[in-house]
């Protein structure tokens, strides 16, 4: 193993996940630039705006002007797309947009808010708040204006971050098949999809040129 390696395989263990011993350590990750990370994580912030304050608040054209200035449509699935062909008050969509809020944390990081933790435990609204008014783009700003603005983290701390995630997924992926590799009472499935969502949005930042649906997130 690496230092890398050693090191989140301890801290795994000291949090009482058990990841694969045999987990490659070489694998292909290269970093994409920053303003595709903004977006990303503006795309979100648009998405969870859309659904989660009331239009009498923040008109529809408002968030439509700041997705196309942007460009954040190439940001989007195209299940995301569609979200702002939906009513603003559907609560289907309300009630999955908090997977979201896990994505948008570690592209917050980033940023400078603080590191995602590893508990499994979903954010709060409260937190999502504060992402979206201290770590995200103003509406009426550019992105790339913004950007400028910002610090990010280095690419060392964010592999490292990565890495101890892809671990963690690890673990968590052998507790939904049964294995007793997570601490008691972690629900693999609840607590679990939050590291699901969290690792997803660190291995998409070192996927330059893959597409948010295409990140290779096996364990």
């Amino acid at each position: 193993m690496t230092d890398l390696r050693l090191e989140n395989v301890a801290i795994c263990l000291n949090a009482r996940f058990v990841p694969s011993r045999s987990l490659p350590t070489q694998l292909e990750r290269q970093l994409r630039p920053n303003i595709e990370i903004a977006k990303r994580l503006n795309a979100i912030k648009a998405m969870v705006l859309w659904l989660m304050v009331p239009a009498k608040d923040l008109a529809d054209g408002a968030i439509l002007h700041f997705v196309a200035s942007n460009e954040l449509d190439l940001f989007l699935t195209v299940s995301e797309k569609q979200i702002f062909h939906s009513s603003r008050e559907d609560e289907a969509l309300r009630n999955t947009i908090g997977w979201k809020f896990e994505n948008a944390w570690p592209l917050a990081w980033y940023f400078g808010y603080h590191s995602p933790d590893i508990s499994g435990q979903m954010m709060t609204g409260e937190q999502m708040q504060k992402i979206l008014f201290k770590y995200t783009c103003p509406l009426n700003w550019k992105i790339e204006d913004w950007l400028q603005t910002k610090e990010v983290v280095s690419e060392e701390e964010l592999r490292k971050l990565e890495d101890l995630f892809y671990c963690m997924h690890n673990a968590v992926r052998s507790a939904q098949m049964g294995g007793q590799t997570v601490p008691p009472g972690f629900d693999p499935r609840a607590n679990g999809g939050v590291i699901h969502e969290r690792r997803h949005a660190l291995t998409w930042m070192l996927s330059k040129g893959m597409g948010w649906d295409e990140t290779d997130l096996s364990t």
